[in-house]
């Protein structure tokens, strides 16, 4: 795909920087030879980007710190072929900023839908493990957790944030001890309780079934199902842990 285009390309690693700090964990982004930061992009500059940690693929709007650059061809092209076979995206850089800007969220917003295009192109080679096209975009929610930081990083206490959002001061302060990553592990855990009686009972049922397999039939059983592999098998091991169902 890449070499029918002729499009030159640059991938950078960088780290997310969140309200709790730069995150640990390193990743890949990639911005084209047509973007109008591609040469100014160097080590340390800060990007506005898409969130992402291991299974999880989000257009949720994020900043990272470049660590990185990889600029020779040969480096580039083995990425981007290693893009094309795993069947999901590097996410795109989308613009260089100088300072952190609410203002941009629009901006990102509006690439948003150029990226899902693409996201849902490649996912669609069948060459992907996950179908990442069927990521949860917890827009609302997420929108809720930003406002509660803004209104307390402003001056506003707890009891006004609560009423503000329309939720309860324990729910605020529980967003409040959250970073981005923290918050969206939140939301998926709770969207994987949807599936707790299913997953209960296969094992019962079959206590030799495998993750892999059991990940199979509730993902066909239920057409809204969007959770990553590697995360529900952490889930049933932690159904077969609670319960003490081993696989003998």
């Amino acid at each position: 795909m890449t070499d029918k285009k002729k499009v030159e390309w640059k991938i950078v690693q960088g780290y997310y920087l969140l309200g709790g700090g730069q995150e640990e964990l390193c990743y890949e982004f990639k911005v084209s030879k047509g973007h109008p930061d591609f040469e100014l992009i160097k080590v340390d500059s800060v990007c506005w980007t898409f969130y992402q940690a291991e299974d999880i693929l989000t257009p949720i709007p994020a900043i990272i710190r470049v660590d990185r650059v990889f600029s020779e061809q040969n480096a580039v092209r083995l990425k981007l072929q290693k893009e094309a076979k795993r069947g999901y995206p590097i996410l795109p850089i989308i613009k260089l900023i100088e300072e952190f800007d609410m203002e941009l969220l629009g901006y990102m917003y509006a690439a948003h839908s150029r990226f899902q295009r693409e996201l849902n192109s490649l996912s669609g080679s069948g060459t992907s493990e996950n179908d990442w096209s069927k990521v949860a975009l917890p827009e609302g929610k997420f929108k809720v957790y930003c406002d509660v930081h803004r209104m307390y990083k402003s001056g506003k206490n707890i009891s006004a944030i609560a009423r503000d959002k329309g939720i309860s001061r324990q729910t605020v302060r529980r967003y409040l001890k959250m970073n981005v990553h923290e918050f969206l592990e939140y939301l998926r855990g709770k969207s994987l309780k949807m599936y707790h009686h299913d997953i209960l009972e296969h094992l019962y049922e079959d206590n030799t079934i495998s993750s892999h397999r059991l990940y199979e039939i509730i993902r066909d059983n239920h057409k809204d199902f969007t959770i990553g592999r590697r995360q529900f098998e952490r889930y049933v091991k932690q159904i077969r842990h609670k319960y003490k169902i081993d696989r003998s």
